[in-house]
């Protein structure tokens, strides 16, 4: 139990860039904790649905599936602690920090490291959900229609969830009946 709220607290101080950029992270240390990469997927996958941040969210469900409902209690706890910190500091020396060259400098690599670690997360579930999934062509059109209504008609994150879901389930009922 020890382990899970070092890890989480470690995640919680280290993880720049928000739940995205933190999520090669999480799956590296949720790894060490004995989540399976299948369980890792099942997260992202709840990430979508569940409300809430993803930092959040994982910590929560790493908690639950390692330690029960006191793990995720916990979890959640040590992943939220950072928060509290670095917001108290911000309230009391945000002037100081909009001020000096070498923080903003910093803040702003940190950027860069949170793009480049979110795009890694992203190829990678792109690589492993067209190696494990079924069908390869379902894959393909989920990401296809979802590039296409996102960027290029600017369609609502909820609506193309919904959208993608369902072809989702209509492909594997279309497989059922074969």
């Amino acid at each position: 139990m020890i382990n899970l709220i070092t890890t989480f607290l470690k995640i919680s101080f280290l993880g720049f860039g928000g739940g995205y950029a933190m999520l090669s992270l999480i799956f590296e240390e949720s790894a060490k904790l004995g989540i399976t990469s299948q369980q890792f997927y099942d997260l992202n996958a709840l990430d979508l649905l569940a409300p809430g941040p993803i930092a959040v969210n994982s910590a929560t469900y790493v908690g639950y599936i390692t330690f029960g409902l006191m793990g995720a209690i916990l979890a959640t706890i040590a992943v939220c602690s950072s928060s509290l910190v670095f917001s108290s500091l911000l309230l009391k020396f945000e002037k100081t920090f909009q001020e000096n060259k070498i923080i903003s400098k910093f803040l702003s690599y940190i950027k860069v490291a949170a793009i480049a670690m979110i795009s890694a997360v992203a190829l990678s579930l792109v690589v492993n959900t067209l190696k494990d999934d079924t069908s390869l062509l379902t894959s393909i059109l989920a990401i296809l229609v979802t590039v296409l209504l996102r960027f290029k008609y600017k369609t609502n994150t909820v609506l193309v969830l919904l959208i993608v879901a369902s072809l989702g389930s209509g492909v594997y009922f279309l497989e059922l009946l074969q």
